[in-house]
């Protein structure tokens, strides 16, 4: 896909050499961009059709990566304890659906496997999302098989029922290791129904009245194809501990949905299209076809707010994608507020990127976003392995082409193909994964890299990290107590342009904390 992208002034007066050597050279894959207000740290992803899941710094060179013997399915996580935690592709005869997952898989830094987990039969197969809980278990997303006859019994139109029915199942997995584990918790969207179709069958009420409840005859699909099963599709789970719920992105219904995960009761609140439960009109409808949902965590810029990857199929307006901000409303008495014949609001969202659609901007399926320390937001455009990142004044500062494909690593200055990515995470680095880590770069994934001329910018948010590991230890202080008394260094963190006593001071006041 050809794009014009925005720099920032910066770039182009400091990059130029750099982007007239790309032009010339018909750079394809790997590193466009890194400019020095990019937010420096390490990047995790997982190619959609590869068994091997990287981590990369902001100039693109590979400082670690796991290799699985099964592809992607399709989210990977790096741990504090310098693991990751990887969803694999296990195939199936009756779950054909996309994002098909199946496995889970725990490995050690260093690649070694620790744990596995499989949930792949003909009655339930795990796909898309995972997601570590604070107490070691595991959040996962499955399929659960419903039968024909299952589904007309529960008031869904047989017109649109064909030989099954797919609902959403998240399970809560307490792991044994090496293998296996035990389903601890668990909540089935077959379990919060309601049908407007037939008065003799259960569930029967207008969906308008129960907006906690799931409309068993609503789907975005029609007929008896596999997306018509697949009925809610949904994509990716968050989990908040502040108020242990659970976010659900359902991309059937073009929704985000809360659930609670002590009560494993109805619906707390869903936002995005309020058609999907009888309290809106087109024009209402918000999210189109919707990834990772999640909620921005405590401690980064817009906290508590969702952030959204909007894919935008089927727009009124055409396809193109957005990235969405939703401030939720105040819970009161532990709810959501919602009147009686008008949705869960808002009716805006607080930020939105681009802020004037784009049509260059599109990834039909796949595809994430995150909200960085600095106030910068990682954007991955999955479905073309495009991994770019921007400032607040939506300018790019980190531009990034995913060089990984079903063969491998591709080479430089080939079109990109089959290079597609889930999502992608950023890492700070004073992340705890990276304490006592080598952080070495290795090489560039790509085959045949053309030198980018680009540098890491260290952006310390401390006085007195002395060796830009981004925590204070006795490492620095050895380093300042070998500068002291020194003119003119680069130790001096009063600003006197020396190393006397008041910056020992200050290094030792900040001992012990990252930065």
């Amino acid at each position: 896909m050809i794009r014009t992208l925005k720099y920032t002034t910066t770039t182009l007066a400091l990059w130029g050499l750099a982007l007239s050597c790309i032009c010339q050279t018909d750079r394809t894959l790997g590193l466009f961009a890194n400019e020095s207000d990019s937010f420096n740290g390490y990047t995790l992803f997982a190619p959609v059709s590869n068994e091997t899941t990287y981590l990369i710094n902001n100039c693109g060179y590979e400082i670690n990566s796991w290799e699985s013997t099964h592809k992607a399915g399709m989210m990977a996580y790096l741990l504090e304890d310098g693991c990751i935690m990887r969803s694999g592709r296990s195939s199936s005869k009756v779950f054909q659906g996309g994002g098909i997952g199946g496995v889970i898989e725990k490995f050690s830094w260093s690649g070694e496997l620790l744990w596995t987990f499989t949930m792949a039969n003909d009655s339930v197969h795990l796909h898309h999302d995972i997601e570590v809980l604070p107490n070691g278990n595991v959040l996962a997303i499955a399929w659960k098989m419903n039968s024909a006859e299952d589904a007309i019994s529960k008031g869904r139109d047989p017109n649109k029922t064909g030989t099954s029915v797919w609902s959403t199942l998240i399970v809560e997995i307490e792991p044994l290791y090496p293998q296996g584990g035990h389903i601890v918790w668990s909540w089935d969207a077959w379990d919060h129904l309601v049908q407007d179709f037939d008065p003799s069958l259960p569930f029967f009420g207008h969906p308008r009245d129960f907006p906690g409840k799931i409309d068993v005859n609503y789907e975005a699909f029609g007929g008896s194809s596999y997306a018509a099963r697949d009925w809610l599709h949904a994509n990716s789970l968050d989990y908040n501990p502040l108020s242990n719920e659970i976010m659900i992105s359902v991309r059937g219904f073009s929704e985000l949905w809360i659930i609670d995960r002590e009560s494993s009761s109805d619906l707390k609140y869903r936002w995005g299209n309020p058609r999907a439960y009888g309290r809106g009109m087109e024009e209402d409808q918000v999210l189109f076809q919707q990834h990772n949902c999640h909620w921005i965590k405590p401690g980064l810029p817009g906290e508590g707010n969702v952030l959204i990857y909007n894919n935008g199929n089927h727009r009124p307006e055409g396809d193109y994608s957005s990235v969405e901000q939703v401030k939720l409303p105040h819970v009161v008495n532990g709810e959501y507020p919602i009147s009686s014949d008008a949705p869960y609001g808002p009716e805006n969202v607080e930020w939105r990127y681009p802020e004037t659609w784009d049509s260059e901007f599109f990834s039909q399926n796949v595809s994430g976003a995150q909200r960085l320390p600095n106030g910068n937001t990682l954007i991955c455009e999955g479905a073309s392995g495009h991994l770019f990142e921007i400032n607040d004044m939506d300018e790019i500062v980190w531009d990034y082409i995913n060089p990984v494909s079903i063969w491998g690593a591709l080479e430089q200055t080939t079109s990109p193909f089959g290079n597609s990515v889930f999502q992608a995470q950023r890492y700070a680095p004073n992340f705890a994964a990276f304490i006592g880590r080598n952080l070495s770069p290795i090489e560039e994934i790509e085959l045949n890299p053309i030198p980018s001329m680009c540098a890491i910018t260290y952006a310390p948010t401390c006085q007195g990290d002395m060796n830009h590991d981004y925590m204070i230890t006795v490492q620095d202080l050895t380093i300042a107590l070998s500068a002291f008394a020194c003119i003119n260094c680069t130790s001096d963190i009063d600003g006197d342009a020396s190393f006397g006593i008041s910056d020992l001071l200050i290094l030792l006041s900040a001992f012990g904390t990252s930065c």
